[in-house]
């Protein structure tokens, strides 16, 4: 190679063609050697593992010695200087000799590697081989094009042997995973299994093992946080804080799951809520409505298609923590069917002693639940089943008086509306006191304030059309101006700011443009009631009410007696309780026992459209009948309720906050009330027991002498005019 000095400085090299010295193709020794090294290299081929065999083929049909030499001295695991050499040889019967050397040495090698690797891998544990194996089909699948990106199963086994490395999950969890990773790398990414495999794991790890709150319980900022988001529910406020400092006490939460009972709307609910913000804890809520499968709540086992954990793993998931509060909504409206029973699921889950090991169906491994906060809410206690019932501790939130509902609502539900319709800052509403009673009184006859939102939204809506409709004419009055004079080139961006803050206040007649008509009349109590009438109180599920028990005689008759107003057994029962004990008692109830058997009698109760039952108008029953026969009316100021018993007691009832202050919307000035019901008074505001006289009695004879005052005072008469005599 000579270096020219040309205008480019390139290089110029000399060729000339090699060629072997003359030899003797028909010597035996170069037959010999030609025969010896294609078989050589036909050996060679079979040993490597990287050559084909069908090479042997091609091999088997050359002839020429010095080609095969030529062909195989470039791939001779050789240094660079011996096929240097070996192309400088220009003897062929040499090149073959030691083109056969290095082919017998490359023999050697080959064969002891093959030795080697099959005693490593006769010895090698049951670890390395499942690796070793493993390796081999990602390769198999990367050749095969079924691995791509991300999205192949390499990359993804990767990410979750990552995950599963940093995560903190229990040793039966870390148990569970490992089998089934070791499914997932016998599998092909498009089986069917594959997924159901791969989300089973992901499940695992997605749960929050071993991530807490930390969240300190402090009673004061408990209390506070409470009294800011409810207004009044003192009893039940109290339960809370006691509960919360026993479990600051001993540094733990195991103990009884509490139960808000109340009808709809008196705040169960958002009381959860601010129970887990005086915790410093994750809230999770779960609906219980209309549950009726177990997997539900223990999830559904793996063998189902499109199986799925229970609530409780998913919630644990969504909140990120292993100890959330958890809110079970509406608990009584669980169902019972042929797919299984959910309230016996909960048994296990809302138990101290059992829930540090709950087993969901689907994940199939124990979960700790031991440091959850439960909490359950239900309208009525008497639906939820008696084993579930035993492991709850039951926080009773009754109705909310008219006093209580005014101040809920402007301390909380109007600034929330305000803001909800974008009026908050724009425009300051005011309501008066009187107006507000008015709009309770009117629009909502409900124990909670869910309507009264509703109704309180209802007018927020016209205010803030109003206030719309203005800015949008003040726009279009602004640019029909700068229309007609044509100099002007002003034009108005419409604002729906205020230019200044503006206060309206709102009358009722302004409701009732919002509102319509209102919803419910008030209901005036008559000056006086007519014979045989007497004034009961009942519970409903949105409150008390006021239920008036009407009863005329059927001439002639034989003394039985006719019930309308859809009433149910344990009321009829009342009813026939009642007359029986008249029956027995007529002397001491100034009642003609003849004419009680001459005589049927009709009671009825009014509202026929709505479903009635209980014990609790037994006395009022009891107060028609004597006020019938007796020919005596009954005060229409007064009103009573309790179960009565054949004996003449009178029994205990439930629901006496919401019956007193249903008497005493009604006007109502004088109330009766069971004797061992007297504890239920504490309960009741103070401004409503100042305008009320509530007397306690233990026998129908008690309620005898307060219902009909003249009859015991004529008795009394008459017995003092015979002492005379």
């Amino acid at each position: 190679i000579e270096y020219t000095n040309d205008e480019h400085g390139s290089f110029a090299a000399k060729i000339e063609y090699f060629e072997d010295s003359p030899y003797n193709t028909n010597d035996l020794e170069f037959k010999a050697l030609g025969k010896a090294m294609k078989q050589l290299v036909q050996k060679a081929i079979s040993l490597s593992p990287h050559i084909p065999s069908e090479i042997n083929f091609f091999v088997d049909h050359i002839d020429d010695p010095s080609y095969l030499c030529d062909l195989v001295i470039p791939y001779l695991s050789v240094d660079f200087s011996e096929k240097q050499m070996l192309l400088e040889c220009d003897n062929l019967q040499e090149r073959l000799k030691k083109v056969h050397y290095f082919l017998t040495s490359e023999i050697e090698i080959l064969e002891i590697t093959n030795k080697i690797n099959s005693d490593v891998k006769s010895e090698m544990g049951k670890q390395q081989r499942k690796y070793f194996v493993r390796e081999q089909m990602k390769l198999l699948q990367k050749e095969l094009g079924e691995m791509e990106g991300k999205s192949s199963s390499t990359s993804s086994g990767q990410d979750l042997n990552q995950k599963i490395e940093q995560s903190k999950m229990s040793k039966e969890a870390r148990e569970a995973v490992d089998r089934e990773m070791e499914r997932l790398s016998m599998m092909q990414p498009g089986a069917p299994e594959y997924m159901v495999s791969h989300n089973y794991v992901n499940w695992i790890l997605d749960l929050p093992w071993e991530t807490f709150s930390h969240g300190e319980i402090n009673l004061k900022n408990a209390e506070k946080i409470l009294d800011e988001d409810h207004y009044g529910l003192k009893k039940v406020k109290k339960r809370i804080v006691e509960f919360l400092s026993v479990c600051a006490l001993k540094g733990s939460l195991k103990g009884p799951i509490l139960l808000f009972v109340g009808p709809p709307g008196v705040g169960k609910t958002s009381l959860g809520k601010s129970i887990a913000r005086a915790l410093g804890r994750k809230f999770g809520r779960i609906a219980l409505g209309g549950v009726r499968d177990e997997a539900e709540i223990r999830g559904h086992r793996r063998t189902y298609v499109g199986s799925m954990p229970g609530k409780i793993a998913d919630t644990l998931k969504k909140t990120g923590v292993m100890d959330p509060v958890i809110l079970f909504d509406e608990i009584d409206k669980l169902v019972s069917d042929g797919r299984g029973d959910p309230s016996s699921a909960l048994l296990e889950v809302l138990d101290p002693e059992q829930n540090n090991s709950f087993t969901d169906h689907y994940l199939s491994i124990p979960l700790d639940l031991s440091k959850v906060f439960f909490i359950a809410t239900a309208n009525n206690l008497y639906s939820i089943p008696p084993p579930l019932r035993d492991r709850m501790e039951i926080i009773e939130l009754s109705s909310y008086t008219i006093e209580e509902k005014n101040h809920i609502a402007f301390d909380h539900i109007l600034p929330q509306v305000l803001e909800e319709h974008g009026l908050q800052g724009k425009i300051d509403v005011k309501f008066s006191e009187e107006t507000m009673k008015k709009i309770i009184d009117s629009y909502t006859r409900e124990a909670g304030v869910r309507q009264l939102k509703r109704e309180l939204a209802g007018i927020i809506r016209g205010i803030t059309k109003d206030f719309v409709e203005e800015k949008q004419e003040q726009h279009n009055q602004f640019n029909l101006n700068n229309k007609k004079n044509k100099n002007s080139k002003k034009t108005s961006t419409l604002n729906y700011e205020m230019d200044s803050y503006e206060t309206r206040v709102i009358s009722f007649e302004k409701v009732r443009e919002y509102l319509g008509a209102e919803n419910f009349q008030a209901r005036e109590r008559p000056e006086n009631l007519p014979i045989g009438v007497c004034t009961g109180l009942a519970w409903t599920p949105v409150g008390g009410d006021v239920l008036l028990v009407e009863t005329v005689k059927l001439n002639p008759g034989s003394g039985k007696i006719q019930l309308t107003g859809q009433l149910g057994d344990v009321m009829k029962e009342s009813v026939h309780t009642a007359f029986a004990f008249i029956k027995s008692h007529a002397k001491e109830c100034s009642v003609n026992s003849k004419l009680t058997l001459k005589n049927d009698i009709h009671m009825h109760f009014p509202e026929g459209a709505v479903k009635k039952d209980g014990p609790s108008a037994g006395t009022a029953v009891f107060c028609a009948m004597v006020s019938l026969f007796s020919g005596k009316p009954i005060a229409s100021n007064l009103a009573m309720t309790g179960e009565i018993s054949l004996r003449g007691e009178v029994l205990p009832v439930g629901g006496v906050k919401e019956k007193v202050l249903a008497a005493h919307r009604y006007g109502i000035k004088y109330v009766l009330i069971p004797e061992k019901n007297k504890k239920d008074l504490e309960e009741i505001p103070t401004s409503v027991l100042s305008e009320l006289r509530i007397t306690c009695v233990s026998t129908l004879n008690d309620v005898f002498k307060e219902a009909f005052p003249s009859v015991n005072k004529s008795k009394k008469k008459s017995n003092t005019q015979t002492k005379r005599k």
